[in-house]
């Protein structure tokens, strides 16, 4: 068999998107560091399990979405613990996959369990999960921030539920030392809704979410 080396890909140097940066990776070796800046793209981590983090944190390095229809970040292909996302503000996403509904505004995870560190998810919608969306997986979130996101239901009179976070089909997350504040959720889980999941949340904070039923947190 063939060795083959870790290698440390950067954007915007080596590759001029974060997409593309994940396209030329080789899985449990390579990482993407993107440098600070602003980037109008969606992304897909294609079931590689790679790093993809900032090299100046959340603060300074966006991925934006605005414009493009579908999740700032997907996970769909079975991404485990070693699919790792770090350090990046997520906005302008507005979720796909959930039939005639929206769902993962910010991040969507199908059948995945990756790992989310020093995010911050704000202003983005769908018609469930406008932060993020979990369905049958098990991701860790950790010192994120789920701010101003916001969920309405569909034209179909879909669920408008999980402002923050939506966690869904036996879904096992855990959260920790993470902030929802100033979710809206037009029906249920102004911060988070959990149906059918169950969720561990420690050391959380919940402050000035909305919804008609369970501003903080509906189960």
């Amino acid at each position: 068999p063939g060795i083959s080396t870790a290698a440390t890909h950067n954007v915007p140097g080596d590759f001029a998107t974060i997409q593309a940066c994940i396209d030329a990776a080789v899985s449990g070796v390579d990482e993407c560091v993107v440098a600070p800046g602003t980037y109008h793209e969606t992304i897909n981590f294609l079931g590689k399990a790679i790093t993809v983090r900032s090299s100046g944190g959340a603060a300074v390095t966006t991925i934006d979405a605005t414009g493009i229809r579908g999740s700032a970040v997907t996970c769909a292909s079975g991404e485990g613990p070693d699919s790792v996302l770090n350090g990046f503000t997520i906005t302008g996403g507005t979720g796909w996959g959930c039939g005639d509904m929206s769902c993962g505004g910010g991040m969507y995870n199908r059948d995945s369990s990756p790992t989310v560190t020093n995010c911050i998810f704000t202003a983005n919608t769908a018609n469930a999960g406008g932060g993020m969306s979990n369905s049958a997986g098990s991701p860790t979130v950790i010192h994120c921030t789920f701010s101003g996101n916001r969920v309405t239901r569909s034209l179909f009179g879909g669920i408008g539920a999980g402002g923050g976070m939506f966690n869904h089909d036996k879904s096992v997350p855990t959260v920790s030392n993470c902030t929802f504040q100033g979710n809206l959720a037009e029906l249920r889980g102004g911060g988070m809704y959990n149906l059918g999941s169950t969720p561990t949340v420690m050391n959380c904070t919940f402050s000035g979410n909305t919804a008609a039923q369970g501003g903080g947190m509906a189960n």
